[in-house]
């Protein structure tokens, strides 16, 4: 594993000198910085979705179902395509599948929607050539930053600049819908994402080597189930906010605002994940994720009680619910780095977005069919989603901590 940190090191060109324990080594800042904008459309699809099907269909249900369909089509692409990327061809994979999702979004902004059930399929078929951007990033991550410290903080700051996604593409989405409507916003969406895949496969392309796992089932992959289940109810809430914000500024009356009311959630995450890295914690990774998926559902709860006192409530509520977002997933994921085989990580990491965005997936539908109710039900929903993920997680850690030998010392917490 050193030797590949180190051969990556040198064919980016770059010598390594390490200052302190967590310095974040400049190869990784590299392949970080190409993956922030290649992983764009994960900002800028659901919204555009979202707002160019209610337009087009006056439905929210429809906008749900096919940013739903979005969600549930990246889920089951990202293990399809990241087996391929671990044996080696990770740079032609991402090229070919970002390219072919440019295409896609384009036809979906083009559709005349007179027959939603078939703009929901092309909206599905757009998710599933997702290029698997996060997995392989993350599978780089250990190689490029050995030590653990850096590795940790590196953890944290990709989860964190990943914020600058849901801050900048909502934004970017309110931006083009403001100028030329939901068409450009859609379309938008699929040139950033074509250019950024293309720029991150030309990044990892002489770095990347192969990871292949062998077939079979293995321990680690039930010693996952648990986490990864936890992750799906968290990412339930996420997908019933996601919907559930459009739906009240739409009902407000100011359908634009939705951007700037998604963007000031991610701020709240970025937040939340700069401090986390600012002050990291000696605990253990598995020990700091219930509280922070406990701070998302009280979040959400005050969200469900103040939105329709006035969007700039909802904003301040949204927020506070974006504090536990990127500290979660950096602590989440750090547990699995601990957990995973070197030859195992692009697939686990892939399957755990699978999980991820199967969750949103199934929030973004129903977050459609409470909304056209009210924005409260799917915001109470949502809180609910985050409250049974961090009570899971719990009980997971402590079953994992009493039939573990006394003499263990890894993740999760011992």
């Amino acid at each position: 594993m050193a030797r590949a940190a180190v051969d990556a090191g040198a064919r980016l060109g770059s010598v390594r000198t390490v200052t302190g324990e967590s310095t974040v080594p400049a190869p990784a800042l590299r392949v970080l910085a190409a993956s922030l904008l290649a992983r764009a459309p994960q900002g800028m699809a659901p919204l555009a979705l979202i707002l160019l099907v209610q337009e087009r269909t006056s439905s929210l249900t429809a906008a749900g179902l096919a940013s739903g369909a979005w969600g549930l089509g990246v889920a089951v692409g990202q293990p399809l395509w990241a087996r391929p990327a671990a044996r080696g061809r990770a740079g032609i994979v991402i090229a070919a599948t970002a390219a072919l999702q440019a295409g896609v979004l384009v036809l979906v902004a083009w559709l005349p929607w007179s027959a939603p059930a078939a703009g929901i399929a092309l909206a599905g078929l757009g998710g599933l050539l997702g290029a698997p951007i996060t997995s392989v990033a993350r599978t780089l991550w250990p190689e490029l930053a050995p030590r653990p410290k850096a590795l940790d903080r590196l953890f944290t700051l990709d989860a964190t600049s990943q914020e600058v996604i849901w801050i900048a593409g909502p934004a970017l989405v309110g931006l083009l819908l403001a100028v030329s409507g939901t068409t450009a916003a859609v379309v938008g969406t699929a040139a950033v994402g074509g250019l950024g895949g293309v720029w991150f496969a030309r990044t990892i392309t002489p770095i990347w080597q192969p990871h292949p796992a062998p077939d079979g089932p293995t321990a680690f992959a039930r010693k996952l189930v648990a986490p990864w289940l936890a992750l799906a109810i968290a990412a339930l809430g996420l997908g019933l906010t996601e919907v559930a914000v459009p739906a009240a500024a739409i009902l407000d009356g100011r359908r634009d605002a939705a951007a700037w009311l998604l963007a000031v959630w991610s701020v709240g995450s970025l937040a939340g994940g700069l401090l986390a890295a600012r002050f990291p914690s000696t605990t253990d990774p598995a020990l700091r994720v219930p509280g922070y998926l406990a701070l998302l559902a009280a979040g959400s709860g005050l969200t469900a009680a103040i939105w329709s006192a006035g969007l700039g409530w909802l904003a301040a509520a949204l927020f506070v619910t974006g504090l536990g977002l990127a500290p979660t997933l950096a602590a989440l994921y750090g547990v699995v780095s601990r957990l995973v085989p070197a030859s195992r990580r692009t697939q686990a990491y892939a399957v755990g977005t699978t999980f991820a965005l199967a969750g949103i997936a199934v929030g973004s539908a129903l977050g459609g069919v409470l909304s056209e109710q009210a924005p409260t039900w799917a915001f109470g929903a949502a809180g609910v989603a985050s409250a049974v993920a961090a009570a899971g997680w719990w009980a997971w850690v402590q079953r994992t901590r009493s039939t573990r030998p006394s003499s263990h010392t890894g993740s999760p917490a011992s």
